[in-house]
C-alpha cells in the first residue's frame, strides 16, 4: 500500500499535509500494479492448485519437494480438523442466538468470548485424545501417503499453458517496464 509513496523516480503527484510531504511517482506506480497483478496471479494459481487436485496429492507433492515432515503433518491435521472445528462453532452461534434476547453489545461479546473459549479447550481435549489414539496406533509422526503416479495428459497440457502464461507475463513486464 506504501509502495507508490516510497519508490524514486519522477514525481506524478504531490501532497504536502501539515509535517509531512507525501508523493507518488511512478515508478512507484508502475511497482505497486505489478505488485498487486503478482499477487492477484499467486492466488488464481493457489486456487486453481486446490480445486484441480485432492488434499492428499498437494500434500504428498510437498513431501516430494522436501517440505518437512512436521511441516506436513500440521497442514494435514489442520485441514482435517478445520471443519469439524467450524461445525462446532456454528453450533455454538446458534445457541448463543437462540438464548440472547438482550442484543446489547456487551452480552453478545461476553457469549462469543465464552464461545471461543469453550472451542478452545474442546478442541484441546480433542487434540489429546486424537493423539492418544493414533499413538495406540503406531503413528511415529509420519503420514504414509500413497503414491500415485497418475498423470493425466489434461494436467501436463495446462501446465505448459499455464507455464507460457506466466513467461509471457514477465517478458511483457521487461518489455514495458
Amino acid at each position: 500500500m506504501f509502495i507508490p509513496f516510497f519508490n524514486k523516480g519522477v514525481t506524478l503527484y504531490n501532497l504536502d499535509i501539515y509535517f509531512f510531504n507525501l508523493t507518488v511517482t511512478d515508478n512507484g506506480l508502475i511497482t505497486f500494479y505489478t505488485t498487486i497483478f503478482k499477487s492477484f496471479i499467486s492466488i488464481m494459481v493457489l486456487a486453481a492448485l486446490v480445486t484441480s487436485s485432492r488434499d492428499l496429492e498437494i500434500l504428498s507433492g510437498l513431501r516430494k519437494i522436501f517440505v518437512p515432515k512436521i511441516i506436513v503433518s500440521i497442514i494435514f491435521l489442520m485441514y482435517r480438523y478445520f471443519f469439524l472445528i467450524r461445525d462446532e462453532a456454528r453450533a455454538g452461534q446458534l445457541a448463543i442466538s437462540s438464548r440472547t434476547f438482550k442484543k446489547d453489545y456487551y452480552s453478545v461479546n461476553k457469549k462469543l468470548s465464552y464461545l471461543a473459549g469453550t472451542l478452545f479447550i474442546k478442541s484441546i481435549d480433542r487434540a489429546e485424545n486424537i493423539y492418544k489414539s493414533m499413538e495406540s496406533r503406531g503413528f511415529e509422526g509420519n503420514f504414509e501417503f500413497i503414491n500415485q503416479e497418475n498423470r493425466r495428459i489434461s494436467s501436463i497440457v495446462f501446465l505448459i499453458i499455464f507455464f507460457i502464461f506466466l513467461v509471457s507475463i514477465k517478458c511483457l513486464e521487461f518489455i514495458y517496464f
